[in-house]
């Protein structure tokens, strides 16, 4: 005979303990959040958040894990409306506590799993969320199993943990989306230490322009693939090649008529 509903708990299937805890009953690890609290974007976020809170208090539970050793409860995520409601607290906003629902966590690796994938409050940005990838690489994790565990592609997970590596200022140029992690990227690899610079150069040009973000430039200069066939075309000269052994000689021939009817193709008569 099937069920009466009568009320939502009869439609449910499964059910995860959820706890309301005071603020001080919470600890933090050290280093574990790897949210950027310096950068502008963070900033603004937890002044958002906190106006929020204060009207409507915490909507989105924080995840935590209970510490047998220390008999607390540790922070798993939800850090940011942790924070905000312990600067609303010294503020003067009364906050009897916060709904908390218990997770495994077992070991750093897994804690950190689940705060990647725990689809809760700002997404980390991808330059933050690289310093938990280098730490999963710490733990003897390759790009590929991260790639399986979280979704994200392996060069996904590659250049975040480059952009991680980048200094504060080309992260605040990055948060302020004064420049794109694709241009960002391209710059760091060519130019290393003098990198910061060369990409203030390209947000003022980019101002200057009437543009917000600095992007980089994906269609290559006119006339580059010309340029460079011609290049190529030049540099099998019979001249060139005089001094080769004759396996060379008649391979380098062969390359040499292909690019030629490439250079014709691409400097039609006129």
């Amino acid at each position: 005979m099937a069920q009466e509903i009568t009320r939502l708990r009869d439609l449910k299937i499964g059910a995860r303990d959820m706890f309301t805890l005071p603020l001080d009953a919470i600890v933090t690890e050290d280093n574990f959040n790897p949210r950027n609290y310096r950068l502008p974007e963070n900033r603004e976020h937890l002044d958002e958040l906190k106006r929020s809170i204060r009207e409507l208090g915490v909507q989105v539970p924080l995840l935590v894990r209970f510490d047998s050793e220390t008999r607390s409860a540790v922070l798993v995520d939800g850090e940011c409306r942790l924070r905000a409601c312990r600067e609303l607290a010294k503020e003067g906003t009364e906050i009897k506590g916060v709904p908390v629902i218990q997770v495994p966590g077992n070991n750093e690796a897994d804690r950190l799993l689940i705060s990647l994938t725990s689809n809760t409050g700002k997404p980390l940005s991808k330059w933050e969320i690289g310093g938990a990838f280098r730490r999963l690489i710490a733990f003897a994790w390759t790009p590929k199993q991260i790639a399986d565990k979280t979704g994200y592609k392996e060069r996904f997970i590659t250049e975040a943990m480059e952009l991680t590596d980048a200094p504060d200022d080309e992260k605040h140029l990055l948060s302020e989306a004064a420049v794109t992690p694709s241009l960002a990227l391209s710059v760091i690899r060519k130019s290393g230490g003098k990198a910061t610079l060369i990409l203030r150069e390209k947000v003022e040009k980019a101002k200057a322009a009437g543009k917000k973000t600095a992007a980089r430039d994906t269609k290559p200069p006119r006339n580059t693939l010309k340029d460079a066939t011609f290049a190529l075309f030049k540099s099998l000269s019979e001249g060139e090649i005089a001094d080769l052994d004759n396996t060379d000689v008649e391979f380098i021939s062969v390359e040499r008529k292909k690019l030629t009817a490439l250079y014709k193709a691409l400097n039609p008569a006129k």
